[in-house]
């Protein structure tokens, strides 16, 4: 492992998507250097506020309810973030609400806000895989105030690459179907997809799948320029 580590590479480790030797090395540098150990802190604080903010359906979890203390960053994204956090903490945890329900409150945020919003899918649970594919359906047929169409980016890094790949989605058939949406991108992460070519496996996207540098720069930009994101 190079002497300077990248916010990737800490990335991959916090979605542990690193070879357990590569992990061990990490491991090591984290308790010996204070200063990556805080890097590593920010970054998984960062992804716990991005997961947290809007998920896309109610759950029972370990973080359900909890407040973040607001880290010390100066950076746009963490105001951005926070006031993410603030315009929906009061509807995010209604854990026995009616699906649809929750999904004409969000869609009310995503108009008030102008309209555009971007759904992160990390896992590869099917049932999860499925809500997403659902939930972008539902977002790209929907409109603005002004009665146009939401524009709409279909995130996916992570184990959630998968639904993205030829041969290793097992909804390929329903996300080629997103491709009549103009105003819907599907975009897959370009660091998710090495991580995979290093362990040996191919990653052919499937057709009108778009490719972003990273994930996180991806959500990054789209949340400091004022869209809503909904977590999968």
């Amino acid at each position: 492992m190079h002497n300077e580590i990248s916010d990737e590479i800490l990335s991959a480790y916090i979605d542990n998507e690193l070879d357990a030797a590569e992990r061990a090395r990490l491991l090591e540098r984290l308790t010996s250097d204070a200063a990556l150990g805080g890097r590593a802190c920010e970054l998984w604080r960062l992804k716990q506020m991005l997961r947290g903010a809007y998920p896309l359906l109610p759950e029972k979890s370990a973080l359900a309810g909890r407040r973040f203390a607001p880290p010390r960053w100066t950076q746009a994204l963490a105001a951005s973030l926070l006031l993410l956090l603030g315009a929906t903490s009061g509807w995010v945890a209604h854990e026995r609400a009616e699906s649809e329900d929750i999904f004409m409150r969000q869609l009310e945020a995503i108009r008030h806000d102008g309209g555009r919003v971007v759904l992160h899918l990390f896992s590869d649970e099917p049932a999860r895989m499925e809500a997403a594919l659902h939930m972008a359906e539902q977002l790209a047929q929907a409109q603005d105030q002004a009665g146009k169409p939401l524009r709409v980016e279909f995130v996916a890094n992570g184990p959630g690459l998968h639904l993205l790949r030829v041969g290793g989605s097992p909804y390929a058939d329903r996300v080629a179907h997103l491709n009549q949406y103009a105003n819907l991108r599907v975009i897959a992460c370009h660091e998710a997809m090495q991580r995979l070519q290093e362990r040996g496996l191919d990653v052919t996207l499937l057709p009108s799948v778009e490719i972003a540098p990273s994930a996180e720069g991806e959500l990054a930009e789209r949340l400091t320029q004022g869209w809503r994101y909904i977590q999968a």
